[in-house]
């Protein structure tokens, strides 16, 4: 640890603890993680696979994202500790509390920056697939540019797998269905669900995470979104990934009917019907995984699970009708 001078600390999740630290070497920022709990000798890292999709981004072509500092550097790694570049700005986590909901031109801006860095992700020879797209993770540099960092929960796409790679990874309403288990290999359609729930948050200032406030929302968190972009939200969020977007290159075709200007509006009824549908498929995922009932789904067989997830969707159903109706009794603008 000679090399690193430590500068303060800039947070701590489950596994790790976040120092901003100097190199020694060049003078560069960097961020260097610390794992809580190494101890026993030949204990693997929990930063290994951090550190193999970094190096990939060495061996592939990634040097413009990365020189322009829009996905993390690897400067170092041991089995205690893993150090990548240092990207100065605002994480969206903190904007979103700071403003409660960011503007729909902001956002664009935001999707077609992520929709860049995700294209490469995806369209190498070694397909990345990042699992973990949230507000938190995403931080906007003193360019106004959107930056990923945190790739801990990545991995390297198999082609030929048609086994599920993971149960219970990633952020709970972000997450896509088959990110937690028997739904087989995650892949660039999960990408796409997290994509579409992180528009959603950062539009509306709901916590994805946050079933009750999704249900509990009126029209006042759509109608200044338009209906292009709740349209393009709900292609992504199919809890069926088979109806979401099949890449992200037509993902960012079809964004690009977003308008990036306000035009003459629709109706807002023809809004509120967007905005149900949108609900309709995040209380649906989000009512069939949300937290205990995820571990049970889980945890037990399809013949356990079946009443479980019946039970979750008759709930979300309840809150939809709810939802539904109180649209029908608002006063068209």
């Amino acid at each position: 640890m000679e090399r690193f001078k430590i500068l303060k600390k800039l947070g701590e999740g489950g596994n790790s603890r976040a120092y901003l630290a100097r190199d020694k070497r060049t003078g560069d920022l960097i961020t260097i993680k610390f794992a809580k709990n190494i101890s026993a000798t030949g204990q693997q890292s929990p930063f290994v696979n951090e550190a193999d999709i970094l190096k990939e981004f060495g061996k592939r072509n990634y040097a413009e994202l990365i020189s322009n500092g829009r996905i993390p550097r690897l400067v170092a790694f041991e089995c205690d500790h893993i150090a990548v570049s240092f990207v100065s700005g605002k994480n969206l986590l903190e904007l979103l509390k700071q403003k409660g909901r960011l503007k729909e031109k902001q956002v664009i801006a935001i999707a077609k920056d992520l929709l860049t860095i995700f294209r490469a992700l995806h369209e190498n020879d070694t397909p990345i697939v990042y699992r973990d797209l949230k507000p938190a993770n995403i931080i906007i540099n003193c360019e106004g540019r959107a930056c990923l960092i945190d790739f801990g929960a990545a991995r390297i796409y198999q082609r030929k797998c048609k086994t599920e790679d993971t149960i219970n990874l990633g952020t709970i309403g972000y997450a896509a269905p088959e990110q937690y288990g028997s739904l087989g290999q995650t892949d660039e359609q999960t990408d796409i669900y997290c994509f579409g729930m992180t528009l959603l948050s950062l539009l509306t200032g709901i916590n994805a995470r946050d079933s009750d406030a999704l249900s509990m929302a009126r029209s006042g968190a759509w109608k200044n979104i338009s209906p292009e972009m709740l349209a393009f939200i709900e292609r992504c969020i199919k809890a069926d990934r088979g109806k979401r977007f099949n890449s992200f290159k037509e993902a960012e075709e079809s964004f690009d009917k977003v308008p990036a200007k306000k035009t003459a509006r629709k109706a807002l009824k023809a809004v509120k019907i967007t905005a149900l549908a949108f609900v309709t498929s995040a209380l649906v995922t989000v009512g069939v995984f949300y937290e205990e009932e995820a571990a049970k789904v889980i945890s037990n067989d399809l013949v356990v699970r079946v009443p479980a997830v019946r039970y979750r969707i008759s709930i979300a159903r309840q809150r939809i009708c709810d939802f539904a109706d109180s649209l029908i009794k608002e006063e068209d603008i």
